[in-house]
C-alpha cells in the first residue's frame, strides 16, 4: 500500500463523462422497462380489490339465497299465485319515499336515501325506478325485502348490492314500481 494513494489518482474527464452518461442511460432504461410492470401491478391490485368486494357482497347475500333456495326446493312457493301488481297513481309518486321507509322501519333496517328516478318517467313510461340505500344486518335486509315484496305497486327489484361496513352492511336496492 505504500506506492498507491487514492487521493492523488484522478479519472480523466472523458472517462468521468462516459461514466455519468452510462449511469443516466441505465437509469432511463430501468424506468422504461419497469414502468409497464408497475402499471400492470397497479391494474392487478385494482382488479383484486374489485373481486374482493364482489366476494364480500356474495358472502353477505348467501344466507338470504340459501333460505330462499330452501323454500323453492321444498315447493312451498310453487303453490302461491303470483301477486297482482296494482299501479301507483301519479299523484302518489311524491309519497314513494314513505312507502320504502315504512318497509325499512318495520324490518329494523336504517334508511339512508330513497331516490325516485325522474328520468324513468320520461317518454311516458309506465314504471318508476327507485334507488334505496339501507344499513342493517342481513336478517333486517331479508325482512325489508319481504316487506317491499308486499307493496302492491312493486314490479321488480332490479339490483341488490351489499357492502360490509363497521355497523353491519350497506345495501343498495333498485326497485321498479308500476304507474298508472
Amino acid at each position: 500500500m505504500l506506492g498507491f494513494n487514492f487521493a492523488t489518482t484522478r479519472l480523466p474527464a472523458r472517462t468521468a463523462l462516459a461514466a455519468i452518461i452510462g449511469f443516466v442511460v441505465l437509469v432511463l432504461a430501468g424506468v422504461v422497462l419497469l414502468y409497464p410492470v408497475v402499471r400492470g401491478s397497479i391494474r392487478l391490485s385494482a382488479d383484486i380489490a374489485r373481486e374482493t368486494q364482489r366476494i364480500e357482497e356474495q358472502k353477505a347475500l348467501m344466507p338470504l339465497y340459501l333460505e330462499m333456495k330452501k323454500i323453492v326446493d321444498q315447493g312451498i312457493a310453487q303453490g302461491l299465485p303470483p301477486g297482482k301488481t296494482v299501479p301507483l297513481a301519479l299523484d302518489q309518486v311524491p309519497g314513494v319515499s314513505a312507502l320504502f321507509e315504512d318497509c325499512a322501519s318495520a324490518s329494523g333496517a336504517q334508511t339512508f336515501t330513497v331516490t325516485p328516478d325522474p328520468d324513468s318517467l320520461a317518454r311516458g313510461a309506465k314504471s318508476l325506478s327507485v334507488r334505496i340505500v339501507l344499513r342493517g344486518e342481513p336478517d333486517d335486509f331479508r325482512k325489508f325485502l319481504a316487506a317491499a315484496g308486499r307493496l302492491p305497486s312493486l314490479e321488480t327489484i332490479e339490483t341488490i348490492r351489499a357492502k360490509r361496513v363497521s355497523e353491519g352492511y350497506d345495501y343498495l336496492v333498485v326497485a321498479w314500481l308500476a304507474l298508472e
